[in-house]
């Protein structure tokens, strides 16, 4: 959840207007416009970020949906921790090394816009 969540975060969380879930192609294009415009990512970039985003997004809001229905809320953070890993992984195949260096420079940053905000003491 690191990744996708930040850009969600800045613009309002993963919630669309009224409250509503951000559908993940929505939430994958936002992300993907984002990482072009920090990290100039080229047209071919783009496109290839925006499949990992949106693969990434499809599978987090299942494996979450799944967590939900079985109640199991501890294995949640577990799950959005593997996925961001996979995805990691990936964007860091499309990436220049100047835009890896970037994007693990801006990731903490922004820590706190990506889940580091709750219970900052702890």
């Amino acid at each position: 959840m690191l990744i996708v969540c930040s850009a969600q975060a800045q613009r309002g969380g993963q919630r669309g207007q009224r409250g509503q879930r951000m559908d993940p192609e929505k939430m994958a294009q936002t992300q993907a416009e984002r990482f072009q415009e920090e990290f100039g990512l080229s047209d071919e970039q783009y496109k290839k970020t925006y499949e990992v985003l949106l693969s990434s997004a499809k599978a987090r809001n299942e494996k979450l949906q799944e967590l939900r229905a079985s109640g199991d809320r501890t294995g949640m953070r577990s799950a959005i921790e593997e996925i961001q890993e996979e995805n990691d992984k990936k964007l860091k195949e499309i990436f220049s090394k100047s835009q890896w260096e970037a994007y693990e420079k801006w990731k903490k940053e922004n820590v706190r816009q990506r889940g580091g905000r709750r219970g900052g003491g702890n």
